[in-house]
């Protein structure tokens, strides 16, 4: 992981897509947090791949 300071974001999300994501963070014991900066950085990695 990255040694940056998260900082808190305020975002709108469709609620029944933040449930999605808080299972599967809770799955992989992570906060949801963490869960949703690493699958931004997987989604940002595949559309510089797909530029390519």
């Amino acid at each position: 992981m990255n040694d940056e300071v998260r900082e808190s974001k305020s975002i709108k999300m469709r609620p029944s897509v933040v449930k999605k994501a808080r299972i599967e963070a809770v799955t992989s014991n992570k906060t949801l947090g963490e869960w949703l900066e690493e699958a931004i950085e997987e989604k940002v990695k595949r559309e510089v791949e797909q530029l390519k």
